[in-house]
């Protein structure tokens, strides 16, 4: 049976030529002939030649030239033996540097000839093999380059850090171990004008790790859009992800929310190293994590523990997932929590920490290759924020009347967070200029007023000792929890005004004992420098009018915006 594969036997003297032809022929290998080195150079780029029998002395161009250029214009590997009389080691050394593959010296031993063609031919089929597995490979590779582009394009646009800037007081660093990260940061101005950030740090890092952070990204924005409470936030994306999740994996999260109306702080750590609460004299407050991992099992209102700090401008929120502790240096220790907070503590300037704190940790690890994705976050309360984008008002909802009313009995107010649904419906019917977030205070400062000392009976007063806010909140919420008679009534009237704009009249009723409302002057109370008492105030401020009626279980606001 014939072979097809074709041998070059390139030699200058007829008798030799017959050997060789004699050789290739019993073998049952297709040849061509060549005289001299420059003929073979033509016929290996004219035919597809599988191997090349070389001699060394030819006239017009020799094997060493012809074997050069044969092996640097064939793109497929063609494998080059050479005969040679020459038997000193220069001469075979030459054949080798020239681009020879094996050679064997005259006269020829049938048998070894053979041995060398079979044996360099499967080399060749070595070659090819590889090659092809590179073509595929290649291929492979510039799909998996375009879908990661694509991939990083997602990921950049929903994981977007439009605030970060010495205007807005939000800084951070996110240094990955591989293309993609397993930590995330998002933040987005909440309804005081202040900020409501998600650090996350998913199981492992990489692109697995990463893909959770798209769901949690949707519904963070989503829900701070549209006023959620950070509880139902955190709610809604533990669900989300155990639905998402393998089984091994899960979110560490901490959640930030900067209330810039009353100079709040408000953290939820679920599984993440220590936050920092820092001031002018150092560190005021540590969060450390008092929720489980989001991804791992069911969380209700009563699962979920949120620290409340009261906080002056100046004083900055630092935050790193655990790539930041667990750095570790060449000796295999960790940098640890104890070096983070001696970082902040020794700190020269307190503008200087989030720079330390990173030059620190490079310093510590030196050359040593991250083990984990290192995410490092700061936000400071300025007193005056500067954002990048303004509030762009979406017209094309017609100007019209209406009216709205909510009626909540305890076991609603306990399970359901009513404002969001409200300011949704308002932004429905109608597009107020301002946008939904002055509305949204108003609405949130009347409501709370109505629970906290309407139903509830919660004295303000003790927000004004040291630890006052989380004893407040810690009574709020066994007292919402023990509570079993009351309701709270919200109606809201909107109406257009003769010369144009309207007027959004707000009342909130509650089932409450009421008070001596008489005794308090709204005008007055805006000069309150206390940590309580400026709810009503605020939306005195903000509003055309504000009564209280009845009891002082009746609040009306008037709020125009003509």
């Amino acid at each position: 049976m014939e072979d097809n594969t074709l041998v070059l036997i390139v030699e200058d003297d007829v008798t030799n030529r017959l050997i060789l032809r004699s050789i290739v022929k019993d073998v049952g290998y297709q040849f061509i002939e060549a005289e001299n080195g420059q003929q073979a150079i033509e016929l290996c780029l004219k035919h597809n030649v599988d191997i090349v029998l070389m001699d060394v002395m030819m006239p017009v161009m020799n094997g060493y030239q012809s074997a050069r250029e044969i092996k640097s214009k064939s793109k497929p590997f063609i494998p080059i033996i050479f005969l040679t009389a020459l038997a000193d080691q220069d001469s075979l050394a030459k054949c080798i540097e020239a681009g020879g593959d094996d050679f064997l010296t005259k006269p020829y031993n049938h048998v070894l000839l053979r041995s060398k063609i079979e044996s360099m031919l499967r080399i060749r089929m070595l070659y090819q093999q590889v090659e092809e597995q590179n073509k595929a490979l290649n291929i492979h590779n510039a799909r998996i380059e375009h879908e990661v582009e694509v991939a990083k394009n997602i990921f950049s646009n929903v994981l977007k850090h439009d605030f970060n800037g010495s205007d807005t007081g939000f800084r951070c660093l996110m240094s990955p171990v591989s293309i993609f990260n397993g930590d995330m940061i998002i933040a987005e101005r909440n309804q005081t004008d202040g900020f409501d950030v998600l650090i996350g740090d998913f199981t492992g890092h990489g692109l697995s790790a990463a893909i959770g952070s798209l769901p949690v990204a949707d519904i963070f924005y989503t829900m701070t859009h549209k006023g959620y409470s950070f509880v139902e936030t955190i709610i809604e994306i533990n669900n989300k992800l155990i639905k998402l999740l393998p089984t091994q994996m899960f979110m560490s999260s901490a959640f930030v929310s900067v209330d810039r109306l009353n100079s709040v702080v408000t953290i939820v750590n679920c599984g993440l190293p220590d936050l920092y609460l820092i001031g002018k004299d150092g560190i005021k407050q540590s969060f450390s994590s008092k929720v489980v991992p989001l991804g791992i099992m069911s969380l209700t209102h009563d699962n979920i523990k949120v620290d409340i700090e009261v906080i002056e401008f100046g004083d900055r929120i630092i935050s790193a997932t655990d790539g930041l502790i667990e750095t570790t240096n060449k000796d295999g220790e960790m940098f640890g929590k104890n070096r983070m907070i001696n970082v902040i503590e020794t700190a020269n300037n307190n503008d200087n920490i989030f720079d330390d704190l990173l030059a620190a940790c490079n310093e510590f690890s030196s050359d040593e290759y991250p083990a984990d994705d290192l995410t490092l976050f700061e936000i400071k309360h300025l007193e005056n924020i500067v954002h990048k984008d303004k509030v762009v008002i979406v017209d094309g909802v017609n100007e019209s009347e209406w009216a709205l009313s909510y009626e909540l009995d305890m076991e609603s107010i306990r399970n359901f967070d009513v404002l969001p649904y409200m300011v949704q419906g308002i932004t429905g019917l109608h597009t107020i200029p301002n946008g939904h977030s002055t509305v949204f205070t108003i609405l949130s400062e009347m409501y709370s007023n109505a629970l906290d000392h309407g139903i509830l009976m919660l004295d303000s007063s003790i927000k004004n000792t040291p630890g006052g806010y989380i004893d407040y909140y810690q009574m709020k919420s066994e007292r919402l929890a023990q509570q079993e008679e009351g309701s709270i009534k919200i109606s809201l009237n909107h109406e257009l005004k003769p010369d144009g704009g309207g007027r959004l009249t707000i009342r909130v009723d509650d089932s409450g004992e009421g008070y001596n409302y008489e005794d308090y002057n709204l005008d007055n109370m805006g000069g309150n420098k206390n940590t309580f008492g400026r709810g009503l105030a605020l939306v005195n401020s903000l509003c055309e009018s504000v009564k209280i009626m009845g009891k002082g279980n009746s609040i009306e606001a008037v709020y125009d915006w003509g």
